[in-house]
């Protein structure tokens, strides 16, 4: 099924719209530390 180490960063947001520079730097920073999923503009429950 799946393995591995799976992130639900929160989405940043500045005045109700999506940061989206702050976003892409999360996404580098988590792909850089080796997380093998993410899912972006999600939640967990």
């Amino acid at each position: 099924m799946f393995t591995g180490l799976s992130a639900f960063p929160l989405t940043p947001l500045v005045k109700g719209e999506i940061d989206e520079n702050a976003f892409v730097a999360l996404i580098e920073a988590l792909a850089a530390a080796g997380v093998n999923s993410i899912g972006g503009l999600g939640a967990t429950g």
